[in-house]
């Protein structure tokens, strides 16, 4: 099919439009990418055992795509997986116990393999979401969308065992709380870019590139912006 596919796009008329052109070219080169990529990845074996979970699934992939780094020549990679089922209207409990429970797993078993390849130290893990969740339940014992809500980071070179940010005093809304609304949704008192500044600057973005890596930076104090120092250990 593939063969079949290269032929087809191989074919170019001198009315070719530059649209179907870059269309074509880009397609043939993912398709050999695609196929160089694999065979690479076919020697790769990872020693860990990752449990059976779609998250697992993902990050096993992850390590043995880590492992390819000079067949690709990479010097850095960001890599991006994804854990669905949080948008819990209803019965949080049970459903964030088993998602939780699942990610948990999933990621001593990555953790295991990247410190078996000697990785771990070159590695940042960053948990996001884009919004949180309410902190009064629902009729339906779930909760609904938010506002603020909480990030995870861990890795060989975090400074870990710390909780940053601000943990507010009081949930309730009233005219003296600032930053609670209704049924415990919170307002951020830090912003997104907060721990996506120290991570870039430990990934190597410069001072100069870092208003095209974050252009929302500037729109914040720098004592609401965490930096290299604040969340890696010195190397």
């Amino acid at each position: 099919m593939n063969d079949l596919i290269k032929a087809l796009n191989k074919v170019t008329t001198a009315d070719s439009g530059f649209f179907a052109e870059t269309y074509s070219s880009k397609l043939t080169d993912s398709i050999a990418k695609h196929q160089t990529l694999g065979a690479v990845l076919n020697n790769v074996k990872p020693p860990t055992k990752f449990p059976d979970s779609k998250i697992s699934d993902q990050l096993k992939i992850v390590t043995q795509l880590m492992q390819t780094s000079s067949s690709r020549g990479a010097r850095r990679d960001i890599f991006y997986v994804h854990q669905s089922g949080f948008d819990t209207h209803k019965n949080v409990d049970e459903r964030l116990s088993y998602n939780f429970s699942t990610i948990n797993v999933a990621l001593e078993a990555f953790v295991k393999e990247l410190k078996a390849l000697n990785l771990w130290e070159s590695t940042v893990i960053m948990q996001f979401s884009e919004f949180g969740r309410t902190l009064a339940p629902n009729t339906n014992d779930g909760t609904d969308h938010a506002w603020a809500g909480h990030h995870f980071m861990l890795g060989g070179s975090v400074k870990g065992g710390k909780v940053l940010g601000q943990y507010p005093d009081d949930f309730e809304q009233s005219s003296t709380n600032d930053i609670a609304l209704s049924r415990g949704r919170m307002i951020p008192s830090f912003p997104w870019d907060a721990m996506w500044k120290g991570a870039a600057e430990w990934f190597g973005v410069s001072s100069s590139d870092m208003n095209m890596v974050l252009p929302m930076q500037n729109n914040f104090p720098s004592e609401l912006l965490y930096g290299e120092d604040d969340l890696f250990l010195s190397q």
